[in-house]
């Protein structure tokens, strides 16, 4: 173990040490992917650059020039919430549940309205929050559309009883939401709530409940996340779905998952089974696991981690699987379904980082039994090719004495488990494909054994520093606090929270902006040196022609018709956005480290600065 600890602080030391000069070639797609959601036969994923992904039954249908936001998936159609706060749906529409009766959504919005600012999707119908209301659409035959229809509606309708939203969650044959109050109301026979089999358009409060924080439902039960992380369910639990034993009983009343062992952050709901997101990035699942929907082998109402994810971000559960967004931006499924693949069973180099596995063929293992995988895979496009390139064009530069640069700059196309290269001397770089990315070791240094260097994204963020060393691009920032901010409405969704505001600019270098850059978010360290990360406003891929002088940029200033050219000013293309949120322990006058993360061609990198706080009354 001595050993092992110090072949990985060397490692660690000489890239840390090491004089750096990145490629230049750049590898395909390097958007993160933010959200996830798992629906019956596909699912989706939307990236921190507004490009939607969808994988399985139903493709993706191509929004454009609208922004997307988010996208839900549905049993055979899939909605979309674009920038504005427009919903716009795709696939089958039987029931109406595209919000529209022609036979395409192409170009339109549901119901013509906008400023809806979350959105949901069940099995039949969709909903959306438009002011703390919940509007719905599609089925209602089981009370899900609340007492404004007894069958069908394509024009969405306001859900009574269903207002003071903060958070929504549409199932199979219910809606509910989450109130100011921290109470969660729900209508529909999906429910499971007592009454609604008598009167299920009426909308019911979940006993017992006044602290939630989000809902998830799918079909027969429900579970809520509540302040402190905690997590209540209640429903049906034939298969121990509740995080009790399993019983044919339907409870009508929460009971808490005490089996935790630490505080959740988000809570999925699928067929069966329920899952959740814990604040260390570990996902926890319990319920039924015939095909794998737990992502253990374990199953039953004792709550089982995840195997070899430990960055989630994100979670959904759908009909017989359950995905995560990581952090790097890569999605992850488990459990039967389509757009990944179950390839690591019986096959060579399925590595999955802290789990007693290694490089080299095996038989089948325990995390992999037919029809489903026990395990997460690595979904097709979203996972980390593109990422494990660059770092590994990172190390070859800050150690070419070691690893030599290879003539592809990608990893091994050839092995679906394992981004790898060989080098002389027997050293092998390399970067699992399935569970959260970590950057691996195998030779001399190690002595042969595998050394795990850490997750790939904390060896990221060093290579995509050096990407904005050498890119020529220069950033200037002005961060200030707004004292009076009032409610902000941005085009994407109101914000209660927008104080701070970090308006920035990004020049070119001697060939001027490149085409293609995109800002995706920034980082503001404040003089304690805790960092905050924020969105921006207007999505970050927006360059004009403006006025600037060699030491401002940042200002906005154009050029006016007949307008002479002023002295010491000239004319250029930027690209400039403004980051907001709700700054932690920021002053006026305080100097803060601003950095700004983008791609690039598929490639990542960040540009940093210092600046000192406005403000603004």
């Amino acid at each position: 173990m001595n050993r092992r600890f110090h072949a990985l602080q060397l490692l660690q030391k000489l890239f840390a040490t090491a004089a750096l000069l990145l490629t230049t070639a750049f590898t395909p797609s390097a958007s993160m992917a933010t959200t996830v959601s798992m629906g019956y036969t596909h699912g989706c994923s939307v990236a921190d650059t507004h490009q939607a992904s969808c994988w399985g039954s139903v493709p993706v249908q191509d929004q454009a020039p609208a922004t997307v936001l988010d996208v839900r998936a549905g049993r055979g159609f899939s909605c979309a919430l674009l920038a504005g706060g427009i919903v716009r749906c795709w696939g089958n529409n039987e029931l109406s549940q595209l919000g529209t009766n022609a036979p395409t959504t192409a170009g339109l919005g549901v119901g013509g309205m906008w400023r809806f600012t979350q959105l949901a999707v069940g099995l039949t119908h969709a909903c959306a929050l438009l002011d703390s209301q919940a509007y719905c659409w599609g089925d209602g035959s089981r009370g899900q559309l609340g007492a404004g229809s007894a069958a069908r509606s394509a024009a969405p309708i306001a859900v009574e009883g269903l207002s003071k939203a903060v958070h929504l969650a549409a199932g199979q044959g219910a809606t509910c939401v989450v109130q100011w109050d921290g109470k969660v109301a729900c209508v529909g026979l999906g429910s499971e709530l007592s009454g609604g089999l008598d009167e299920p358009r009426v909308a019911r409060t979940v006993p017992g409940i006044t602290d939630a924080r989000e809902v998830a439902l799918f079909d027969g039960h429900a579970c809520v996340l509540r302040a402190g992380g905690k997590v209540s369910c209640w429903g049906q639990n034939r298969y121990g779905q509740l995080g009790i034993p399993a019983g044919s009983d339907i409870l009508r009343s929460p009971v808490e998952v005490t089996t935790l062992g630490a505080a959740a952050k988000a809570v999925a709901v699928g067929n069966g089974f329920s899952c959740a997101l814990l604040v260390n990035g570990t996902v926890k699942c319990w319920g039924i696991n015939a095909v794998g929907q737990l992502g253990t082998a374990l199953g039953g109402a004792a709550t089982g981690l995840v195997t070899g994810i430990t960055t989630a971000t994100a979670i959904s559960a759908g009909q017989t699987a359950a995905c995560v967004a990581l952090q790097g931006g890569y999605v992850q499924c488990w459990g039967q379904g389509a757009g990944w693949s179950n390839g690591v069973c019986g096959s060579t180099g399925g590595t999955y980082p802290e789990h007693p596995t290694s490089w080299g063929p095996y038989d089948e293992p325990a995390i992999c039994r037919f029809p489903g995988s026990f395990a997460p895979l690595a979904v097709k496009g979203l996972g980390a090719a593109s990422d494990a390139g660059q770092v590994l064009d990172w190390a070859e530069k800050a150690m070419p004495g070691t690893f030599q640069a290879q003539a592809s700059s990608d990893p091994d196309p050839g092995n679906s488990q394992l981004y790898l290269r060989q080098y002389p001397g027997g050293h092998r770089l390399g970067v699992n494909a399935h569970g959260t990315p970590h950057l691996l070791y195998l030779g001399p240094i190690s002595e042969g054994r595998l050394l795990d260097l850490g997750p790939l994204d904390r060896w990221l963020s060093e290579a995509r520093q050096e990407e904005g060393m050498k890119s020529g691009l220069q950033l200037q920032a002005a961060p200030y606090l707004n004292l009076m901010p009032g409610v902000a409405f941005t085009d994407r969704i109101p914000s209660p929270c927008s104080y701070f505001l970090v308006p920035f600019a990004i020049r070119g270098g001697a060939n001027g902006l490149p085409k293609g850059l995109v800002a995706t978010s920034v980082r503001v360290q404040n003089t304690s040196g805790t960092s905050m990360e924020f969105p921006i406003r207007g999505l970050g891929q927006y360059a004009s022609e403006r006025l600037i002088t060699e030491t401002d940029w940042v200002t906005q200033r154009f050029l006016q018709p007949g307008q002479a050219m002023p002295a010491g000013m000239k004319l250029e293309t930027v690209l400039s956005d403004v980051a907001e949120g709700c700054p932690v322990a920021v002053r006026p006058d305080d100097e803060v480290g601003v950095t700004v993360l983008y791609t690039l061609g598929g490639r990542k990198g960040q540009l940093r600065t210092r600046a000192k706080v406005g403000a603004a009354y």
